[in-house]
């Protein structure tokens, strides 16, 4: 069985795995290559459909890439959602929490971010090892209001934190 995301508005981090040394190239943003490791990408979703439909589009095989994630999405894995139903937008909040972690690093800057025009900033983050959601939680836990609630869900792979979470149905 699986479970469903929710159709709200909310802010989102897509875990990915990339097995291999990949050259990426990204449309203005120029020719980078990806390594492997973990990736965690932060967005929201406040357009029709919420969280379900932006996240069925990454999930999705996509003929003509749109967003960034679009291009590393052709060789990256999802294999877990980080997210939260929100009416405010917490993109550059979430990406602030991930940006103090010396766990992660920015790969490619304004990746997920050129809306941002003056920014530097990335939605983008590498992690040699799998991130953790317990800590994640715990981060939103102590930094935003008690109606912002992070949830989980496992979309692939083993998940020895919690062996019986069902994947995740769009």
């Amino acid at each position: 069985m699986g479970m469903d995301l929710p159709d709200d508005k909310g802010t989102y981090v897509l875990i990915l795995h990339v097995v291999e040394l990949k050259r990426m190239e990204i449309g203005r943003l120029g020719t980078f290559d990806i390594r492997p490791g973990f990736y965690a990408y932060v967005g929201s979703a406040f357009g029709a459909g919420g969280l379900r439909a932006r996240l069925a589009h990454h999930l999705e095989a996509v003929a003509a890439p749109h967003w960034h994630i679009d291009y590393l999405l052709a060789f990256a894995t999802p294999i877990e959602v980080w997210h939260a139903a929100s009416d405010r937008k917490l993109e550059r909040d979430w990406v602030g929490l991930l940006e103090s972690d010396p766990r992660f690093s920015c790969p490619i800057a304004r990746f997920g971010s050129s809306d941002y025009h003056r920014s530097r900033t990335s939605h983008l983050f590498f992690s040699k090892s799998r991130p953790s959601f317990k800590w994640f939680e715990q981060r939103v836990r102590a930094v935003f209001e008690p109606n912002v609630r992070a949830q989980r869900a496992v979309l692939r792979g083993d998940d020895s934190t919690h062996p019986a979470m069902p994947a995740v149905r769009l």
